[in-house]
C-alpha cells in the first residue's frame, strides 16, 4: 500500500478511541498521500489536536506523521482554515503540476555525483477533491457531532 494519511469523519459517542486502531484496516472516502502531507506539515502544526498514539491522549499541535490524530470541534475550525488556504492555492495550479519534495542521498552517491532532487507528481484536480472531503469533514466537525480521525503512515 501507498504511504497515505487516510481521514475519517465519525460521529461522537459511536467511536471509543481505543477503536480507532481498527480504522487502518477500513475503507475510507479519502487519503493524501505522505509526500503531499509532508509538503503542507509546516502549517498542519497549526492545527491544535489530539495524538492518539502516546500516553494518555496528549494534547498537542499538528497532525501525528506515524500515528493517530483526532480533531475535535474546538480545533475543526482551525483545522478548516490550514486546509482552506491550501485548497485556494492548488486551485490556481496547472492542470498537472510539480512540488519539491527533498533531496534524496544514496549510498553509492560520490562527490562528483550531484544528490538527485525528489519531486512529487500531482494531478489538480485529483487533489482538489480530496481537499474538498476534508473541508467537508471539518464544516461537520464545527456543527458538533462530529470529530476528524487522522491515520498517519
Amino acid at each position: 500500500m501507498a504511504l497515505e494519511h487516510r481521514f475519517f469523519c465519525l460521529k461522537k459517542g459511536e467511536v471509543s478511541y481505543t477503536q480507532c486502531m481498527n480504522y487502518y484496516g477500513m475503507e475510507f472516502e479519502v487519503s493524501i498521500h505522505d509526500d503531499i502531507m509532508r509538503y503542507i506539515n509546516d502549517t498542519l502544526m497549526w492545527i491544535p489536536c489530539t495524538h492518539l498514539s502516546v500516553p494518555y491522549q496528549k494534547k498537542t499541535n499538528g497532525l501525528s506523521l506515524y500515528g493517530i490524530t483526532i480533531i475535535h470541534q474546538e480545533n475543526a475550525e482551525m483545522f478548516y482554515h490550514v486546509f482552506e488556504s491550501w485548497y485556494r492555492l492548488f486551485s490556481k495550479a496547472p492542470d498537472r503540476f510539480q512540488l519539491y519534495g527533498g533531496i534524496i542521498i544514496e549510498g553509492d552517491r560520490t562527490v562528483s555525483s550531484p544528490p538527485k532532487v525528489h519531486n512529487i507528481e500531482v494531478e489538480r484536480d485529483l487533489l482538489l477533491e480530496k481537499l474538498r472531503i476534508l473541508l467537508n469533514y471539518a464544516d461537520r466537525v464545527i456543527e458538533g457531532e462530529f470529530f476528524i480521525l487522522h491515520l498517519g503512515i
